[in-house]
This record gives structure tokens, C-alpha cells and sequence, in this order.
């Protein structure tokens, strides 16, 4: 079933309907707000709230439903990095933190730590655009909408974005 015959089904009162779309869409979103926020906990809780958004109703079938989740879970990230950033008594980089565990499987991997690190490094807006184009491999026009941007300045930042994650692998 897609996404919308299973909202669809949920709205109208199916309980399994939700949870296939909770299974389907979980480790990509949650995977992608893991990376932006660094901390797996603060992303797990923050992908549960999304969910909950989409469950009360606030998606209107016509677009996808991926790019509306994923569009709810970055600006949620934003927000949630901007309060860091407000409420934050030391400047971030006087504090050292670890690269997200993400996947245990993954992080043996040194490389797989080295671009998680870089990743962890790159501004925001670059970062968000590497980890949707790439990470969830939506089109530059998707990646646009969702950040609310033109999708000129999505493939932009993808190239500086990709020129200075090169830059951060090759020290």
C-alpha cells in the first residue's frame, strides 16, 4: 500500500495502518534528524513528535508523504538547535562532543566516523541539503521545498557543501 492509502486507512480507523507507516519511514527520518541534531536521544524524541503530528492529522494527502515528514523533522531540528544555541552558556566549540552514534554496524568503520564527523562540522543549511539529497536521496526540487528554498540554492549548497566536506576528509 502507499503512503496515503495507509493514512487514508488510519483516518479511518485502522490501527495496523499507521504503524506500516511509522515502519517504513522511521530509520531514514530518524536517521537524518540524528545527523543534524547529534544526539540520538534528542532525534528519537523529536521523530516520535513528528509522528504524533502526523497522526492527529496535520498531513493532507497530494504531496508525499516522506518530504512532508522530513520537512516537519528539520524545521523541528532547527528549532531545537536554535534553543541550544539561545540557552547555551559556553560557546559550542568548547565542547567536545562525540560523533552521533548513529548505528553501531556503521561507526566500526573509521571512515564511516570520519564523515560523520565532517558532516558534524559543515553549517547547518549545507548539512541539512547533503543529508536530504543524499542521505534520503530526494530530488534538488524536494530538497528545495522542504527547506524553503529555490532550487538553485539547494544545488549551490550542495556543491560548497560537497567542496568543503572534501576539504574536511582530505585533513
Amino acid at each position: 500500500m502507499d503512503d496515503a492509502t495507509l493514512y487514508a486507512a488510519h483516518q479511518a480507523g485502522d490501527p495496523d495502518a499507521f504503524g506500516a507507516l511509522w515502519r517504513r519511514h522511521r530509520a531514514p527520518v530518524l536517521g537524518y534528524a540524528t545527523r543534524m541534531l547529534g544526539a540520538a536521544e534528542e532525534a528519537e524524541d523529536l521523530v516520535h513528535e513528528a509522528m504524533l503530528r502526523a497522526a492527529t492529522g496535520r498531513w493532507t494527502p497530494g504531496g508525499s508523504f516522506r518530504g512532508w515528514l522530513l520537512t516537519v523533522v528539520h524545521r523541528m531540528c532547527l528549532d531545537t538547535l536554535r534553543r541550544r544555541q539561545r540557552w547555551s552558556l559556553l560557546p559550542r566549540w568548547l565542547v567536545r562532543e562525540e560523533p552521533p552514534a548513529v548505528d553501531a554496524a556503521l561507526m566500526h568503520d573509521q571512515a564511516q566516523a570520519g564523515l560523520e564527523r565532517a558532516l558534524a562540522q559543515l553549517p547547518e543549511e549545507h548539512r541539512a541539503a547533503l543529508l536530504l539529497y543524499y542521505g534520503q536521496e530526494l530530488p534538488s526540487k524536494e530538497v528545495a521545498e522542504i527547506l524553503g528554498w529555490e532550487d538553485h540554492q539547494v544545488r549551490s549548497r550542495l556543491s560548497y557543501a560537497r567542496k568543503r566536506l572534501r576539504e574536511l576528509l582530505e585533513a
